[in-house]
């Protein structure tokens, strides 16, 4: 934390190895306990995401935790109610947080828990708007992403900015997309939706208001039919007008000539390079987003207990307004408990993401 993050920890690649077949604990054996919440597949095994979170985080509490803190892996089964048990469980057991990668509905259970009840939940997984306290969300969505990205499009603000979104996007998506708009110092002019079996022209007559009035248009989406919707916009053929992708844009739609000049912001990688060799040779496999989440969740943790002691992983702690710096970059939690990230902004040219701006040091 501090900025420091990662450069103030010294490592250890000693990473122990499950105290039984059943149960896996990582760390020290008197360590604060942190609890990871994950649910396995059909064959028995964590798989994709929630194996590359276990494999992050199981390195990050080899290197960081010092022996002052211990990682308990469970597995929260296929019946719903096994959350709430294991959530209790870890209560009862004095964790000091709950880290999880959980679908939507079941983060949303956890969260619904009252923090008297539970420790505060560090969600690994799409983020989750919440009522209550401590919870906190370690990943940013296309939302954060559109955010930077006009930030980066209309760096003066005062842009009128309408945005394309897929039909199922939700009315709660839709109110927080607009306040990040208007907080960036921009106007929200609108929003329109399109369908999987729209065509360029199609995007261009349902939405001609929106797209002919907006100096900057934002694209939200994680299908290839996005390269249909820029064509669409391109079409209305406004002089100066920037087109805004998201985090979330297949490769694929690179390619299409109607997203040449797009920016799109990303996560901050240039430090998952210090962590990539090693979680490469544990894991057999290469690092992916998931597993940096899984060792910055591991580096958060362990720099508080370690900096301040085992009762220092609180809600106010968490929400260090100077921030957390990891292997995903600079990052802090807002009192809503979303994800502020200090993202690499690129332009799309010749088909890839070509960085255009570096991310700043500090909030």
């Amino acid at each position: 934390m501090d900025g420091a993050g990662l450069g103030g920890n010294s490592k250890n690649d000693d990473i122990k190895m499950p105290s039984t077949a059943i149960e896996e604990t990582y760390g020290g054996d008197t360590g604060t306990e942190i609890t990871l919440l994950l649910r396995k597949g059909a064959a028995g095994l964590y798989e994709g995401p929630a194996r590359d979170v276990r494999d992050g985080a199981v390195l990050g509490v080899g290197e960081l935790g010092n022996n002052q803190v211990r990682l308990r892996v469970k597995d929260v089964g296929s019946d719903p109610a096994g959350i709430a048990a294991q959530v209790a469980a870890a209560k009862s057991r004095n964790a000091a947080l709950i880290v999880s990668y959980l679908p939507p509905a079941e983060t949303a259970a956890i969260a619904a828990i009252s923090p008297a009840q539970r420790p505060p939940l560090l969600n690994l997984a799409s983020p989750t708007a919440t009522s209550g306290g401590d919870v906190f969300n370690l990943a940013p969505d296309e939302i954060d992403s559109a955010a930077e990205g006009v930030k980066a499009a209309g760096p003066g603000g005062h842009k009128k900015v309408s945005v394309l979104v897929p039909a199922d996007f939700s009315q709660s998506d839709t109110t927080r997309l607009g306040n990040a708009i208007w907080n960036s110092g921009n106007t929200f002019i609108g929003l329109g939706r399109y369908g999987t079996n729209d065509q360029a022209a199609d995007i261009l007559t349902k939405n001609q208001s929106l797209i002919r009035s907006a100096e900057i248009v934002v694209i939200l989406g994680d299908t290839p039919e996005i390269s249909i919707v820029a064509s669409g916009v391109r079409s209305a053929a406004v002089p100066g007008q920037a087109l805004v992708g998201t985090n979330t844009w297949p490769q694929s739609v690179y390619a299409s000539p109607a997203v040449a000049g797009a920016f799109v912001a990303t996560d901050d990688t240039q430090s998952t390079g210090l962590i990539a060799e090693r979680y490469q040779r544990h894991f057999n496999h290469p690092l992916t987003t998931y597993g940096a989440y899984g060792y910055d969740a591991m580096a958060i943790a362990s720099g508080l207990v370690r900096s301040q002691g085992p009762q220092a992983i609180t809600g106010a702690n968490l929400m260090n307004k100077v921030g957390f710096r990891g292997t995903t970059g600079l990052f802090r939690f807002n009192a809503a408990g979303m994800v502020e990230r200090k993202m690499t902004i690129n332009t799309i040219d010749g088909g890839k993401l070509k960085v255009v701006v570096q991310p700043s040091e500090s909030f």
